[in-house]
């Protein structure tokens, strides 16, 4: 989840954002931020799909301050991993990832998230945020690394692959403030102001995750306390208010496009590093950036792991394997939680009502044997935990009476 940016120029709005934009002034009055809100109440608000914020912190403000000045536009690690870095193009809409490990194809990546985003682009009706791919940047391309090798911190300042795709912005100040004052672990709750202002705090996107919920004894104490990636589990979510059905229609819609729909072509040719300025995202030219007034929404990112599967038993079983070992953002099924099976039911629900429509005249009983496999595979998890439980239990010394 994350916020995204509007636009100032009224002929460079899309549809969606005019939409938004028309009735920001309403919205936002109900969206301010009231010195005498709880936290739960500010994020209750403020963490809705498609509400509508005014972020007005420093951070914003440089941005909108870069996109004015070309000369200020370089590369901030905005995320790292074992196999990839993540930085921002400054003032601009545009993240690029760079490989820095073999374990990782940031071109395998680029393919599959190009092929994906073709497809999602035959089904608009779908409430669903896909960043588009723009291009990818080959280590050998000396030409562009001799122009761009300056715009990276040092440490990072030599040749790789990269993948450029557009931005998923953070979310804005009120919203990651509210989080650290809802969530900060009490053994560090006298540094709240410390974390608050941490540079990487401001890079904050939130893992929604509907099949977890947090483990009580860990909240308490913790040696750290990050919003980068930060997991918003599905008690938090309860906790806050929010409309958990909302999010888990988003959540199932998404899993029957994914698993549903057949892309039918991958982009070959990119669009070259100099013509992202003027690329068209969705409807219209994006010709300026707005930073300090976004919108809610619910992305889907990272394709790094995605590979085609085929529409038979053997891509089946390859859709149940990566169900559960993916994070927990899907529900799971036979939790003894009566809420959590309330949301498992309703996501199931929709899941085999979006498949039929996305299918169309491809009407397969893949669906349902999915929903099925995922329940049967369920409970063999279940009773294979419950097993190892007792195991670990009966190894344990027991004191001599």
């Amino acid at each position: 989840m994350s916020h995204r940016q509007g636009n100032k120029t009224d002929e460079s709005f899309t549809p969606s954002l005019l939409k938004d934009t028309s009735t920001a002034n309403k919205l936002l009055n109900q969206l301010s931020v009231s010195s005498t809100d709880s936290t739960k109440e500010i994020l209750s608000r403020l963490l809705s799909v498609k509400s509508i914020i005014s972020n007005t912190c420093s951070n914003a403000q440089r941005q909108q301050e870069t996109a004015d000045n070309l000369k200020l536009q370089t590369f901030r690690q905005i995320g790292v991993g074992t196999c990839a870095t993540v930085f921002e193009h400054i003032g601009t809409g545009y993240v690029l990832k760079k490989q820095n490990s073999e374990a990782l194809s940031v071109l395998q990546e680029y393919r599959m998230h190009a092929l994906i985003r073709d497809s999602f682009a035959k089904y608009p009706s779908l409430d669903i945020k896909l960043p588009k791919p723009m291009n990818f940047i080959a280590e050998t391309q000396t030409d562009w690394w001799q122009v761009n090798e300056e715009l990276f911190p040092i440490k990072y300042a030599t040749p790789g692959n990269i993948i450029v795709s557009e931005r998923i912005l953070p979310l804005p100040k009120a919203i990651r403030d509210a989080l650290v004052e809802q969530y900060v672990p009490l053994n560090l709750a006298k540094d709240k102001e410390h974390i608050k202002a941490l540079p990487a705090n401001q890079d904050c996107l939130a893992r929604v995750y509907l099949g977890k919920r947090r483990q009580q004894n860990r909240q308490r104490r913790s040696p750290f306390f990050s919003l980068r990636n930060f997991n918003l589990h599905v008690d938090q979510m309860e906790e806050l208010g929010l409309d958990v059905p909302a999010f888990t229609n988003i959540m199932a819609d998404t899993l029957a496009f994914v698993l549903g729909s057949r892309p039918v072509a991958v982009y070959n040719e990119a669009p070259s590093f100099h013509e992202l300025q003027k690329t068209d995202w969705e409807t219209g030219t994006i010709t300026k950036w707005n930073f300090e007034r976004r919108s809610v929404h619910m992305w889907v990112l990272d394709f790094n792991r995605c590979h085609p599967i085929s529409m038979d038993k053997k891509g089946l079983k390859q859709a149940v394997r990566a169900f559960y070992m993916n994070d927990p953002y899907y529900p799971r099924p036979g939790s003894d939680n009566p809420k959590d099976e309330a949301v498992w039911k309703q996501f199931s629900a929709r899941y085999l009502v979006a498949s039929k429509w996305i299918l169309g005249d491809r009407e397969t009983k893949l669906p349902g044997m999915f929903v099925e496999t995922l329940i049967l595979e369920g409970e063999r998890r279940a009773i294979e935990k419950e097993e190892a439980q007792k195991r670990a239990s009966g190894s344990v010394m027991q004191p001599r009476s």
